[in-house]
């Protein structure tokens, strides 16, 4: 029996009970309701960040960023004042998918975020949001690409927030509902017709993240901006949603399956992002070029860039600007107002949704001035400016942990990880950019231009199906889910795995057959790039778009 177990895998990207209780509660989602009444569910703790790229690797991995090395798809590279775009490439251990294909479980995999490139495994993967196009090897095997869209002509990667900028709400929703709906038939075709013995498959639905990030004022509440009018319309997405995790239940779910719906992190309001460095600046912890003064750029420089971020923002650049013109205006733009390392003690480059905060570190970065000697002063005197951050209108702090580098990512990454980590207060977001459409440390967010909510660390878990309990789960961790799904494949646990089964789901204990002999590969060396340039470019509009660069 135990060679024939099975689970199907739904990720609903942001889920939070949050929002899903209400709208199961007023009768959009019956399929989520029954399935929780019947099974066991819970909170599910995300990862530290709580933002796809480390989170989605850390359920692949069964390990935390700091054994992975994954903290967003912009990261950070030691020593050169830059950061890359991360993919599947620079994950250093084997995927749950590539241990259950090697013990002969055949999988199918849609749509999982950092799956790109495509892993050799034995079944189908179809690349993540981090796939550049469908002209790229967005499938394996290969010489599947041409029977897959024949068969699914209207597939699609994602519908970014921007359309939602431009074209307003119900186009915006009816293109996420249909991106949703084909991706749910292009898996059903999939395990029936290439795959139909797999053991381990799973489909991820995207575009939930995409709206809650777009219009999440209009589905909480408690949010200041609630609308009801916009609730009801924006309901009926999830409802097809729902329709869908009903379709998946119905057509595979079985006394053999284990049924596990998922979420990578939560979604709360949003109302204000923070320019952290244009705060360090203020703080005298950052300079820009200028004679070691903090010095702002000219009028004409900040005239220019608020017109180009307004552009960008509502993504009217490459419709107006021709790329001749758009990328070294650009480039001249930055170049004229960029840092002074040589007066620069702390920055920040990357993270959103919480701030990546770096010393600017002798030995370390090329211009680096602070002195290892000093580092622990230093940053504590960096980690007391931050916590000296309040929104003026509001007067609360905006930092509500700050986090030393160790306290959360204890492994072989640990000196890739930023030095401090800033955790917002709720409603806050922050940007590493050096330029705003404001001069304020802290602005409103605008409906249809930013974010309206970002992302919390509560996401889902549901289970249903044979041996399940009918429970509440408490302390499930998204890394928990890893050994958790081998159990139930009576597969072996790598003795590197973060992770616990999770026991109390099931009516009996699952047998933990533990892998000590499993060790992770050697990290990827430095640099290692899997896109090319014009697939580079690509990645980074789309992430821009969504907000998340």
């Amino acid at each position: 029996m135990l060679e024939h177990r099975r689970v199907l895998l739904i990720g609903l990207d942001g889920a939070t009970w949050r929002l899903l209780e209400p709208l199961m509660a007023k009768g959009w989602m019956p399929n989520l309701a029954r399935l929780r009444a019947q099974g066991a569910w819970g909170v599910l703790e995300s990862t530290l960040p709580p933002v796809t790229a480390a989170a989605w690797t850390t359920f692949q991995t069964g390990v935390l960023p700091g054994k992975h090395g994954i903290l967003d798809f912009s990261q950070y590279v030691p020593g050169q004042y830059r950061t890359k775009l991360v993919n599947s490439a620079d994950i250093p251990l084997p995927t749950i998918w590539q241990l259950a294909s090697k013990a002969g479980r055949r999988v199918v995999s849609v749509n999982v975020p950092l799956t790109y490139p495509l892993r050799k495994v034995d079944g189908v993967a179809v690349g993540g949001m981090e796939t550049p196009s469908l002209r790229s090897r967005f499938i394996y095997p290969d010489d599947l690409k041409d029977r897959f869209l024949r068969a699914n002509p209207d597939y699609q990667i994602l519908v970014p927030q921007t359309d939602f900028n431009l074209h307003g709400l119900d186009r915006f929703l009816k293109q996420c509902t249909a991106v949703e709906q084909t991706r749910v038939s292009a898996f059903l075709h999939l395990v029936h017709e290439v795959v139909p013995d797999w053991g381990l498959a799973m489909v991820h639905v995207q575009s939930t993240d995409h709206v809650q990030h777009a219009v999440y004022c209009w589905l909480d509440p408690s949010d200041t901006r609630f609308s009801p009018e916009h609730y009801a319309h924006i309901a009926r997405f999830y409802q097809a949603v729902d329709d869908e995790v009903g379709r998946l239940v119905a057509d595979l779910g079985d006394e053999r399956t284990l049924v596990v719906i998922l979420s990578d992190h939560g979604h709360g309001s949003v109302y204000n992002t923070v320019n952290m460095n244009a705060y360090l600046l203020q703080a005298g912890l950052l300079q820009t070029r200028g004679r070691g003064r903090a010095t702002s750029p000219s009028l004409w420089l900040k005239s220019a860039m608020k017109w180009l971020l307004r552009l960008d923002r509502w993504n009217l650049n490459k419709a107006l600007l021709p790329p001749r013109i758009r990328r070294p205006l650009w480039e001249r733009l930055v170049q004229g107002y960029t840092l002074d390392w040589e007066y620069t003690t702390a920055y920040m480059i990357n993270g959103w949704v919480n701030a990546h905060i770096y010393l600017n570190l002798a030995g370390r970065e090329p211009q680096g001035i602070v002195a290892r000697a000093d580092y622990q002063q230093v940053r504590e005197q960096v980690a007391q400016a931050l916590a000296n951050l309040t929104d003026p209108a509001r007067g609360v702090p905006i930092a509500q942990r700050i986090l030393r580098r160790e306290e959360v990512f204890a492994g072989p990454y640990l000196g890739d990880a930023p030095d401090l980590l800033v955790v917002p207060t709720p409603g806050y977001e922050f940007t590493a950019s050096l330029f705003q459409d404001s001069d304020a440390v802290v602005r409103p967010n605008r409906l249809g231009r930013d974010h309206m909510g970002a992302h919390t660390p509560d996401g889902i878990v549901l289970m249903a199906g044979p041996s399940v309990s009918n429970r509440r789960l408490s302390q499930a961790h998204l890394v928990d889910l890893f050994p958790t799904v081998l159990a139930w494949l009576d597969l072996p646990i790598p003795g590197y795995s973060d992770g616990h089964v999770l026991q109390d789901a099931f009516v009996a204990p699952l047998r933990v057959l533990a892998d000590q002999m499993a060790d992770s590969s050697q990290p990827p060396s430095p640099g290692r790039q899997e896109y090319s340039t014009e697939e580079q470019r690509t990645m980074e509009e789309r992430l821009k778009a969504l907000g998340y660069m």
